[in-house]
């Protein structure tokens, strides 16, 4: 066969005329197609009733969860009374404050700590917490009385804990 031209707008194409198809019933199905066994009587299924489509959840930032009420400030009041008189007596770690304390906070120290090293500052010993007391102001905010000491030399230091976003954020610290 040939394919025959007809005139047509220039954008038509011109395609072959299609092999002939053999009819279906000359085709053949394989043989090796087992019967199907007839099913045992099917109980009968109750009808569904249809579902209501469920609108998708939006997800909720975390900052305005509802948490459960904080816990006890007092480990974190005297980590961060040691971390804060460390840096005011002129040692490195300010980084490691930065997620408890406040940005003025932060720069308030490392002032200090700029001026304890002009000075040429060095630490007379370790330096460790010896007391701490704390005062629910409300039940957001604590304020805690902290004595640390630096060998034989005792240093006292205020802080004043309020909650933000589900955690302790140190928002005054005075150094003595």
């Amino acid at each position: 066969m040939t394919a025959v031209a007809v005139a047509r707008a220039p954008y038509a194409r011109v395609h072959a005329p299609l092999a002939p198809v053999a009819p279906l019933s000359t085709l053949s199905i394989a043989a090796s197609v087992a019967p199907v066994a007839p099913v045992a009587s099917v109980a009968p299924v109750a009808p569904v009733a249809p579902v209501a489509p469920v609108a998708p959840q939006r997800a909720i930032p975390a900052a305005y969860v509802k948490r459960g009420p904080l816990g006890d400030p007092t480990p974190l009041v005297c980590t961060v009374a040691k971390a804060a008189l460390e840096i005011a007596l002129g040692a490195n770690g300010i980084d490691h404050l930065a997620r408890w304390i406040t940005p003025t906070l932060r720069t308030t120290l490392l002032r200090q700590q700029s001026l304890s090293r002009r000075a040429g500052y060095t630490a007379r010993g370790q330096v460790s917490v010896a007391r701490v007391r704390l005062c629910r102001v409300s039940a957001t905010a604590v304020e805690a009385a902290v004595v640390a000491t630096e060998g034989e030399m005792a240093h006292a230091l205020a802080l004043r804990l309020e909650a933000v976003s589900g955690r302790w954020l140190v928002t005054a610290l005075d150094v003595g």
